[in-house]
């Protein structure tokens, strides 16, 4: 039973020059022969294998290339596997792989590669790519150019999940190890990886052999600058062509310069506060549900993110699979959180909120009007601002101290990536609800469509009731670039250079 069937077209041979500019999903955007972008921060590190951060998307997208392809639209197209198939049971994937595509050091990619990047992520308890093939029994190449996963069990979305794990080359990983890797990688994506000066520079180059045709920006230089302000100086000097997200307060001063493009479009993130139940105040379902009804939704997206926001109802945004828009915003009502606040066992502790300061537009200005929310109800708040290559290994560990203020986007476009990561028992979650637990793992069965929706939206009004997660606003993404440049954002907001023509 093949779940490609209606891709099947678009398996045949083509010519790769042509691929993207006859895509109906992908807009071509004009093209400088260099181009930089400045990032909110700088990578973890190199390794794909050991990086599932969003910023590292940026990188990881260009260099290296994965089984599938999540199009803006949903839809999920081939990239390394030119099809796929699954058994009646679910258990059996078997991907066919094309023959044209070969790493940035002259070497063909083939099963074996496939075979190698599963078992080294595997192999890593430490890696949070091993999430991504937890249902992963075991992975065998068939041939050179066929591999088959056996998962522990059904899992009718696998060809979405796989597009998380980035192919490595064997044989260089043979000849340089662990270090050399993470030090000067190779992919078979559409850039070669350059030069990487920490805090500074990341530098890709054209990969003029890609299977799929030559990219049109030869150079890019992705520059990490934590600073709102620095990103939007550098753009206005010509320092830097594109900024991907742009705080609202310096749109308007942007779009006076001739030399500059605004534009707004929907994210696929959620901005969140996650609750570590584990403490004893924070256990408590009243003063959680305090905090919820505490929050003023509509103030922070219309007038203090001036409409760069949507009031959250739920952990995922509309562009997602499993989004119910009958789970609205929960209305304010600052009388009836004091009054929880008393009714609880929460005794002045001071609760401490941490987050990361470089990674979600106005995060200080949200955070702070959170806080002051907090502490309109009665509550004791500490405001911890952290970097987000110091946050996030926190979170990953689960490590926060009491509420964290966090984004949390699927770039599958799916439900199920949140419950996967935050819901389901061994994920980053303080505390697993068993009715959710079961609900993730029976949807994993389901093929139809409708069913799975109405099994998503089921887990979420769970998780509203619970309250581990409180949803506050759906981000709306702001960039802004040079002129001459033309930029369509995915939902995701990550940088696609092969994007441009």
């Amino acid at each position: 039973m093949s779940i490609y069937s209606k891709f099947a077209k678009l398996a045949l041979p083509v010519a790769v020059g042509a691929f993207y500019a006859a895509s109906p999903f992908t807009a071509a955007h004009a093209a400088p022969k260099t181009m930089s972008i400045a990032l909110p921060g700088d990578l973890p590190g190199l390794d794909p294998s050991k990086d599932s951060s969003p910023l590292g998307f940026n990188y990881r997208l260009n260099v290296f290339d994965a089984l599938t392809e999540l199009m803006p639209d949903g839809e999920m197209n081939p990239r390394l596997a030119e099809s796929w198939e699954f058994s009646d049971d679910l258990l059996e994937w078997t991907f066919s792989l094309r023959q044209n595509a070969t790493f940035h050091d002259g070497s063909a990619l083939t099963a074996d590669d496939v075979v190698f990047t599963v078992n080294r992520i595997q192999n890593d308890p430490s890696t949070p790519v091993r999430t991504f093939l937890r249902l992963v029994d075991g992975v065998e190449a068939l041939d050179d150019h066929t591999v088959k996963f056996t998962l522990n069990q059904p899992y009718s979305i696998f060809h979405r999940q796989i597009s998380y794990v980035n192919i490595m080359s064997r044989s260089y990983w043979d000849e340089v190890g662990d270090d050399g890797y993470a030090r000067a990688p190779v992919g078979t994506g559409p850039y070669k990886f350059i030069e990487w000066q920490r805090d500074d520079r990341l530098v890709l180059e054209a990969n003029e052999e890609y299977w799929r045709g030559a990219p049109a920006v030869k150079t890019a230089i992705f520059r990490p600058m934590p600073s709102e302000a620095a990103r939007m100086n550098a753009l206005m000097t010509g320092e830097i062509d594109l900024v991907p997200a742009l705080p609202p307060s310096f749109l308007n001063q942007l779009e006076r310069d001739p030399n500059i493009d605004v534009g707004t479009a929907p994210s696929f993130r959620t901005i969140f506060l996650g609750l570590n139940v584990t403490k004893p105040y924070l256990d408590d379902p009243k003063l959680r549900e305090a905090i919820d009804v505490g929050i003023d939704r509509v103030a922070i997206a219309e007038q203090l993110l001036r409409g760069l926001g949507t009031p959250a109802g739920m952990m995922i945004p509309p562009n997602n699979v499993g989004f119910d828009p009958t789970l609205e915003p929960v209305v304010f009502d600052p009388e009836a959180a004091r009054q929880l606040v008393e009714e609880s066992n929460y005794n002045g502790e001071t609760i401490r909120i941490q987050y990361p300061n470089n990674n979600i537009v106005m995060a200080n200005e949200v955070v702070q009007g959170l806080a002051g929310y907090m502490t309109e109800i009665g509550l004791n708040i500490e405001i911890v601002p952290l970097e987000f290559t110091a946050f996030f290994p926190l979170w990953l560990q689960s490590e926060i101290d009491d509420i964290y203020f966090f984004a949390f986007g699927s770039s599958q476009y799916h439900g199920e990536t949140a419950l996967v990561t935050m819901y389901e028992e061994g994920s980053h979650s303080y505390r697993v609800n068993p009715e959710i637990d079961r609900i993730l793992k029976e949807q994993r069965t389901v093929v139809d469509d409708d069913e799975k929706r109405q099994m998503l939206s089921q887990a979420y009004q769970l998780s509203n009731e619970d309250r581990f997660n409180i949803p506050v606003y759906h981000e709306w993404q702001a960039f802004g670039v040079r002129g001459g440049i033309s930029y369509d954002p995915w939902p995701d907001g990550f940088i696609r250079l092969y994007d441009f023509q």
